[in-house]
Protein backbone atom coordinates (compact mmCIF):
# COMPACT_ATOMS: atom_id res chain seq x y z
CA UNK A 1 0.00 0.00 0.00
CA UNK A 2 1.39 3.60 -0.90
CA UNK A 3 0.79 5.78 2.57
CA UNK A 4 -1.34 8.32 3.06
CA UNK A 5 1.57 11.33 3.58
CA UNK A 6 1.98 11.42 -0.25
CA UNK A 7 1.56 14.79 -1.81
CA UNK A 8 -0.28 15.31 -5.07
CA UNK A 9 3.31 16.26 -6.83
CA UNK A 10 3.90 12.63 -6.94
CA UNK A 11 0.31 11.87 -9.00
CA UNK A 12 0.48 11.63 -12.61
CA UNK A 13 -2.59 12.43 -14.44
CA UNK A 14 -3.22 10.46 -17.64
CA UNK A 15 -5.51 9.32 -20.38
CA UNK A 16 -7.37 5.77 -19.05
CA UNK A 17 -6.36 2.64 -21.38
CA UNK A 18 -8.25 0.07 -22.16
CA UNK A 19 -5.58 -2.07 -20.50
CA UNK A 20 -6.98 -0.27 -17.10
CA UNK A 21 -10.44 -1.55 -17.01
CA UNK A 22 -9.73 -4.24 -14.48
CA UNK A 23 -7.46 -2.56 -12.05
CA UNK A 24 -10.45 0.78 -12.80
CA UNK A 25 -13.30 -1.87 -12.36
CA UNK A 26 -12.38 -2.90 -8.81
CA UNK A 27 -11.01 0.40 -7.81
CA UNK A 28 -14.21 1.77 -8.30
CA UNK A 29 -16.35 -1.15 -6.71
CA UNK A 30 -14.24 -0.43 -3.55
CA UNK A 31 -14.50 3.25 -3.42
CA UNK A 32 -18.28 2.83 -3.69
CA UNK A 33 -18.37 -0.24 -1.93
CA UNK A 34 -16.14 1.40 1.75
CA UNK A 35 -18.80 4.71 1.19
CA UNK A 36 -21.65 2.80 1.26
CA UNK A 37 -20.37 0.78 4.29
CA UNK A 38 -20.45 -2.57 2.91
CA UNK A 39 -19.53 -5.83 4.60
CA UNK A 40 -17.76 -6.67 1.07
CA UNK A 41 -16.99 -3.43 -0.75
CA UNK A 42 -15.45 -5.24 -3.58
CA UNK A 43 -18.98 -6.76 -4.20
CA UNK A 44 -20.95 -3.14 -4.78
CA UNK A 45 -22.95 -3.81 -7.80
CA UNK A 46 -22.55 -7.37 -8.29
CA UNK A 47 -21.90 -8.46 -11.74
CA UNK A 48 -22.43 -5.77 -13.34
CA UNK A 49 -20.11 -3.87 -15.93
CA UNK A 50 -20.09 -0.15 -15.47
CA UNK A 51 -16.56 0.49 -15.96
CA UNK A 52 -16.75 -1.52 -19.32
CA UNK A 53 -19.98 -0.27 -20.69
CA UNK A 54 -18.44 3.68 -19.68
CA UNK A 55 -15.58 2.93 -22.07
CA UNK A 56 -17.56 1.24 -24.86
CA UNK A 57 -19.79 4.05 -24.61
CA UNK A 58 -19.12 7.46 -26.54
CA UNK A 59 -17.42 8.69 -23.54
CA UNK A 60 -15.80 12.49 -24.36
CA UNK A 61 -12.71 11.61 -22.44
CA UNK A 62 -11.62 9.31 -19.57
CA UNK A 63 -8.75 10.21 -17.18
CA UNK A 64 -6.63 7.68 -14.75
CA UNK A 65 -4.22 8.72 -12.14
CA UNK A 66 -1.05 7.21 -11.24
CA UNK A 67 0.79 7.46 -8.18
CA UNK A 68 4.65 5.78 -7.78
CA UNK A 69 3.51 3.44 -11.03
CA UNK A 70 0.11 2.59 -9.39
CA UNK A 71 -3.38 3.50 -10.77
CA UNK A 72 -5.32 5.41 -7.78
CA UNK A 73 -7.69 7.02 -9.38
CA UNK A 74 -10.28 7.34 -12.50
CA UNK A 75 -13.08 9.42 -13.97
CA UNK A 76 -15.12 9.61 -17.04
CA UNK A 77 -16.69 12.72 -19.16
CA UNK A 78 -19.95 11.88 -22.09
CA UNK A 79 -21.60 14.58 -23.88
CA UNK A 80 -24.99 13.41 -24.32
CA UNK A 81 -26.42 15.96 -26.20
CA UNK A 82 -26.91 18.96 -24.69
CA UNK A 83 -25.80 17.44 -21.48
CA UNK A 84 -22.18 17.04 -19.91
CA UNK A 85 -22.23 14.11 -17.54
CA UNK A 86 -18.87 13.54 -14.99
CA UNK A 87 -18.19 10.12 -13.37
CA UNK A 88 -18.09 7.75 -12.22
CA UNK A 89 -14.94 9.07 -10.47
CA UNK A 90 -13.54 6.63 -8.32
CA UNK A 91 -10.46 6.78 -5.73
CA UNK A 92 -8.52 4.20 -4.36
CA UNK A 93 -10.45 4.15 -0.68
CA UNK A 94 -6.86 4.45 0.56
CA UNK A 95 -6.02 7.58 -0.78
Amino acid sequence: MIPMTETKENVIPRPLEETNLLETDRIMRLAFGTFLVLPDPSGFMGDAGHVRTRWLADHAAAFAAELDGELVESNFIFNWGSVGFFGPLSVRPDM
